[in-house]
């Protein structure tokens, strides 16, 4: 793989310690990688892209005060050159790979792929190319999944929509005139039913489906 003289300028967000110095002593081995910035949470992140000025920033799925798709949404919304590398340490499905591509990330890799993997893959979307590995394309939900969305009570059916429009816990309580507790209430009840374990499975379905499966 030839990179020619072109340095990549590298920002790493995880939340845990050891894992970065891990990851970090490894892709510094690499004489075409300059290490600009590195932080353990998402605010420290967004605070710190425009003095560094990274061609790259690798980001944590799960962070201590965020998600990565949250912060790496508001890094692209100000830089909208930086490529933006995905860090899971969960299995991704096919609705989560397709919403992290639709805001913008160029690639996902899960924490358990070789180094070697994760290398190759900065050099590849540092170009601004995306990189999705062996993923397959998104199927369409089971109707399994749009019965059980109908098998919602009409509440949680508007706290899935809200939620989906990603508007905040607080602000859909005050809409709706209850507690930001029974808004989480509703939240929970709606993942367990649906079989979703994470926010963009949810965001997906209902942009994609909404429409038709609300009864």
């Amino acid at each position: 793989m030839s990179q020619g003289n072109r340095t990549l300028r590298l920002y790493v967000t995880i939340g845990q310690r050891l894992f970065r110095d891990s990851l970090l002593f490894q892709l510094l081995l690499h004489n075409e990688i300059d290490l600009v910035g590195e932080s353990e949470t998402g605010i420290d992140t967004l605070k710190s892209l425009e003095s560094a000025r990274p061609g790259v920033l690798i980001i944590e799925e799960n962070l201590p005060d965020n998600d990565g798709l949250t912060i790496a949404e508001h890094a692209l919304s100000e830089h909208p050159a930086l490529a933006v590398l995905l860090i899971s340490d969960t299995p991704v499905s096919a609705y989560r790979l397709a919403i992290y591509l639709e805001a913008g990330i160029k690639a996902v890799v899960s924490k358990h792929q070789p180094i070697q993997d994760l290398v190759k893959t900065l050099f590849y979307i540092r170009n601004g190319q995306v990189y999705v590995g062996a993923w397959q394309k998104p199927d369409a939900p089971s109707q399994g999944m749009l019965n059980a969305y109908n098998a919602l009570s009409g509440r949680e059916r508007e706290v899935a929509r809200l939620i989906a429009s990603r508007i905040p816990i607080k602000n859909i309580a005050e809409q709706l005139g209850v507690s930001c507790k029974t808004v989480h209430s509703y939240k929970d009840r709606i993942f367990v039913k649906l079989g979703f374990e994470r926010l963009p499975e949810l965001i997906l379905f209902m942009k994609r489906h909404h429409n038709g499966a609300a009864a």
